[in-house]
């Protein structure tokens, strides 16, 4: 096997940016694909190959792959995400689950609503602070890819994307938990049963969410781009 000449290299960039992908993991991926099989051939069938290569992973091929791997890797993060939280239900996490579920409900229920409403704040602003942290260290990572290969496309990684789809959706159930009362004339709505029903509720899905984010991260971090 032989290293490939900067011009090989620079030719083997151009046929990859030429793809015009934005899914980082594709994108390295099809340009480790190139450079790892010109490498098993002599400098002499280059161009041939690289010709086999082009007709094999067109456009329309790579773009394929990449619509298949972001819908994968957001069931990934999804199932990554469920498999950590149902963890926290076993034997003998189940224990320590249960009783902080006790102490939070008993907490609930004997603070008032403002305290409520302003402890919800709380696990949503770790949620950014935690998502701003996977978006700088993803971030990084894809910088060395663009330099690497020069694309016009905004590249980013497919699971910082889904990532980022979910914070959306976390601020939007806040939105709405103060909103909707405000809009449908809900009076006293902080002292009734449903608020409190439901910023417990909503305290629990936030906290449950930062958990399993920061281990599917620790785990995701070692074999992919966030």
């Amino acid at each position: 096997m032989r290293q490939l000449t900067e011009q090989e290299l620079n030719q083997v960039k151009n046929a990859v940016a030429a793809k015009e992908l934005i899914s980082a993991e594709i994108l390295l991926e099809v340009y480790d694909h190139y450079v790892s099989h010109l490498e098993s051939f002599d400098e002499s069938d280059f161009e041939a190959e690289l010709f086999e290569l082009e007709q094999k992973f067109k456009y329309s091929y790579c773009h394929a792959l990449q619509a298949k791997f972001i819908k994968a890797s957001k069931k990934e993060m999804f199932n990554l995400q469920w498999t950590i939280f149902k963890t926290y239900f076993t034997w003998p996490r189940f224990l320590a689950t249960i009783a902080f579920l006790i102490f939070l409900l008993t907490l609930w229920g004997n603070i008032d609503s403002r305290t409520k409403g302003l402890s919800l704040i709380l696990p949503l602003v770790l949620i950014i602070l935690m998502t701003a942290w996977i978006y700088f260290k993803s971030y990084r990572k894809v910088t060395k890819i663009k330099k690497m290969i020069p694309s016009h496309k905004k590249i980013e990684s497919s699971y910082l994307n889904t990532i980022m789809i979910q914070l959306t959706l976390l601020m939007s159930s806040f939105n709405l938990i103060i909103l909707v009362p405000k809009i449908l004339d809900f009076p006293y709505f902080l002292d009734s049963n449903f608020f409190l029903v439901a910023s417990f509720s909503l305290f629990i899905i936030y906290t449950s969410y930062t958990l399993t984010l920061f281990e599917v991260w620790k785990i995701k971090t070692k074999t992919s781009l966030i």
